[in-house]
């Protein structure tokens, strides 16, 4: 599979976040590549815990635990990452990730190593996980249904209750934006939104109200943990989950994964504005799952999206990219 540069560079890396995880993730990639299991080894060693048991493994109970998936993601993003760069000689002009995937792409774009992303990872995902007792809260995609439907129906039940206990956690698509609280006010909200015509509503399987203020701890916990020095500006261009837009500097780079732990994530604005900003017509996205590259179908029908999380969409690539064959 050795091919020349890339012709056509308008392309944008992306990155999933938790949900896109599954039991046996990855598993031709790593059987296929010394890259892969390089950085599978890579992970296991700098965890101090067997990660190919965890990732290949069949327990799923063990890989969906916050403080395990985010690292599992991050390590199965990179394995294909670091296969992707052996293949292929692709120069996106910016990157992003979801969530979670966010970490992935300031990886990917220099600003801060494997190495360290592996802890903060392990970390965030510990600190997230802890923040609220279990079944204290819960999220929900609604799917079908206008954003300021959405607004007014949270609005009323955090001012029957005198308090804000549910949130707009993830802007991911005009048709799909992701609430996030208080059990008790999540069933409700998802009730009120069934009646005001909601196409369909999913429960999400995460443990906790993430992107939300209940989050408020675990981004203290986290920002006491992390370390300065583990960071750098960024080499390629960013885009942020808090703000939707662009960055690179180191200061940014810290402030912005601290942020994204209780702020929503704006993720269709983010993709339009790189469509804008950087004149990005191709997106990849590098993980375990399709699920971005879905989003952004519903975002901008004129942008082509794909995913690479197998050897078949991997050699994919060759066929829905200008690419030159030697």
């Amino acid at each position: 599979m050795e091919t020349e540069r890339l012709i056509d560079s308008n392309i944008a890396f992306i990155f999933p976040g938790q949900g896109s995880q599954h039991v046996g993730m990855g598993r031709d990639i790593f059987e296929n590549f010394g890259e892969a299991r390089h950085v599978l080894e890579e992970s296991s060693d700098t965890l101090g815990i067997n990660m190919k048991k965890l990732i290949l493994g069949d327990d799923e109970g063990a890989l969906n635990m916050t403080e395990n998936t985010q690292p599992a993601i991050l390590t199965v993003s990179m394995a294909m990452l670091a296969v992707m760069r052996k293949e292929y000689d692709i120069k996106p002009v910016c990157t992003a990730g979801h969530s979670l995937g966010e970490y992935g792409a300031n990886v990917f774009a220099g600003s801060v190593d494997f190495y360290h992303a592996l802890l903060i990872t392990k970390k965030r995902g510990f600190f997230m996980q802890n923040a609220c007792p279990p079944l204290f809260g819960k999220m929900a995609a609604i799917i079908g249904l206008d954003k300021n439907i959405i607004k007014s129906v949270l609005s009323d039940i955090n001012g029957s209750e005198d308090k804000d206990g549910i949130f707009t956690a993830n802007f991911n698509s005009p048709i799909q934006i992701v609430i996030s609280g208080l059990s008790l006010l999540v069933d409700e909200a998802c009730a009120l939104l069934k009646e005001k015509g909601a196409k369909r509503i999913a429960i999400l399987p995460v443990s906790a109200p993430f992107h939300t203020p209940f989050m408020e701890e675990a981004k203290k916990n986290l920002s006491d943990y992390m370390n300065g020095d583990w960071f750098s500006d960024a080499n390629c261009e960013i885009f942020s989950n808090v703000t939707s837009l662009n960055y690179s500097e180191k200061n940014d780079v810290i402030n912005f994964l601290l942020e994204q732990m209780t702020s929503p994530v704006r993720w269709s604005e983010s993709v339009l504005n790189m469509i804008k900003s950087f004149n990005v017509k191709t997106f990849i996205e590098i993980g375990p799952s399709n699920v971005l590259s879905g989003l952004i179908k519903r975002i901008d029908k004129n942008t082509g999206s794909f995913s690479v999380n197998s050897v078949s969409t991997l050699k994919e690539l060759e066929k829905k990219l200008p690419i030159n064959s030697r």
